[in-house]
Parts: structure tokens; C-alpha cells; sequence
């Protein structure tokens, strides 16, 4: 009886050593995945901690594009809606001896007369809201949809890598690198050509999630936006 006792007490015994056994193996194997994972490639060719782009990463909120017509622009006045002012009168070659910037300088005023005297309006070289709903208006429109989640980590045709917070259109023809002029319910932005697209019937530009967001185009997904070439690269 005796023996038969030990017996069993050894039999316990042991079962307690290999399921204490399997329990640290199995912690041991689970710790060195979860190394092994934190220092593989993700699936953007980046890794998942570092450099690479983490996929759950989410965009923080962009700065909305300004509006043209929300205030009076004149001679002296500087913003990013004297850029956008002077993003249209360029893409119509009526700006004339300086960039695409922030200052309405001379020239700007010049552009704005020579735009007011062919809409046969009077040619003050100041816009108002009934200039800037004139220069909105001889704007093109076309179709336009915008992408980003499921895309981001990729390689866009342009040679660079599509993330939350990147800034640009695709275009089927126009060069990479060609700054455009994106319009949408008032707010407008010059950005650039990074990507081919978009492949559907009817529509010109997709916009990068980031860009739609600061047209507040995004809660809209396809419509018609205003636009303009300001230069090809």
C-alpha cells in the first residue's frame, strides 16, 4: 500500500514539473516572437518600430485651406490668401515679374487690373467679393475623389512614400513636381503632382487624404473641384 502511495506521489510530481516546464517554454517562445516582430519588416519595406511607417498610424488634424472672398485684398496685404490670389492670376499668365508668394506686391495689383478690365469689371486692382467670386468662377472644374487609408506605405508614382500626412494630387499626364491650384467650396490649395490617377470615368484629381481634409473634402469622397496649372514640371 505503501508503495503504491509513492507511486502515485511521484507520478504527481512529475506532471507538476512538465506542465511548469511547458508553461516557461511556452513564455520563453511567446517573449522571443514578440522580439522577433518589433525587428522584422513591415509592410511598407520599413520597420514596424523606427523608421518605418506604423499602419495604425492616424493623421493629425491639417490646418483648413484658406478662403478667397473672406476678406478685402489689396496692395501692401500679405497671407495665404493673397498666394492663392496670386496662384490664379499666374495660372492665367496675367502675373508678371514675381512668384507665386504671400505678398500682394505691384505686380499683383497689376495682374488683378488686367483681370478686372477683361471681366468688365472696375479695374481698382483691389478684390473685393464680387473680384474673388469672378476670379473663382473663370476657374476649370472637373471631378475629383481622394485616397489614403489602404494606401499609406506605399510608393506613389512619383518615387515617394504615401503617408497620413502627405500633401498632393494624382494626375494621369501632368508631370511630377507640377504645382497645382485645388479648389473646393471657397478654400483653395497649391500643392503638387505626386501620383497617377485617378482610373475612373469622369473624374480628374484624387486627392491625398491630407489635402482633402483641408479642403474639408473628405466627408464629401467625390465631387467637383476648381483647379488650375501654375506650373508643369
Amino acid at each position: 500500500m505503501e508503495d503504491v502511495l509513492f507511486r502515485r506521489g511521484r507520478a504527481a510530481k512529475l506532471k507538476i514539473m512538465l506542465a511548469t516546464g511547458a508553461c516557461a517554454l511556452l513564455i520563453v517562445t511567446v517573449a522571443s516572437a514578440t522580439q522577433d516582430a518589433s525587428a522584422a519588416p513591415s509592410l511598407n519595406g520599413g520597420a514596424t518600430s523606427g523608421g518605418g511607417l506604423n499602419l495604425t498610424e492616424t493623421a493629425s488634424k491639417p490646418k483648413l485651406a484658406p478662403r478667397l472672398g473672406a476678406r478685402v485684398l489689396r496692395e501692401g496685404m500679405t497671407g495665404p490668401d493673397v498666394r492663392v490670389l496670386k496662384g490664379i492670376v499666374h495660372a492665367k499668365s496675367l502675373l508678371v515679374g514675381t512668384g507665386v508668394t504671400q505678398e500682394f506686391d505691384p505686380p499683383t495689383t497689376s495682374a488683378v487690373r488686367r483681370f478686372q478690365r477683361k471681366a468688365r469689371i472696375a479695374s481698382s486692382g483691389v478684390v473685393n467679393r464680387y473680384t474673388a467670386r469672378k476670379l473663382i468662377g473663370s476657374m476649370r472644374s472637373s471631378g475629383a475623389s481622394w485616397y489614403g487609408p489602404g494606401f499609406w506605405g506605399n510608393r506613389t508614382a512619383c518615387g515617394q512614400i504615401l503617408r497620413p500626412a502627405t500633401q498632393g494630387v494624382a494626375h494621369k499626364t501632368l508631370p511630377c513636381g507640377s504645382k497645382v491650384l485645388i479648389g473646393f467650396r471657397g478654400r483653395f490649395v497649391i500643392t503638387t503632382v505626386i501620383d497617377r490617377g485617378p482610373f475612373i470615368s469622369g473624374r480628374t484629381w484624387d486627392l491625398t487624404g491630407a489635402t482633402a481634409r483641408s479642403l474639408r473634402f473628405d466627408g464629401v469622397g467625390v465631387g467637383d473641384v476648381r483647379h488650375a496649372v501654375i506650373s508643369r514640371r
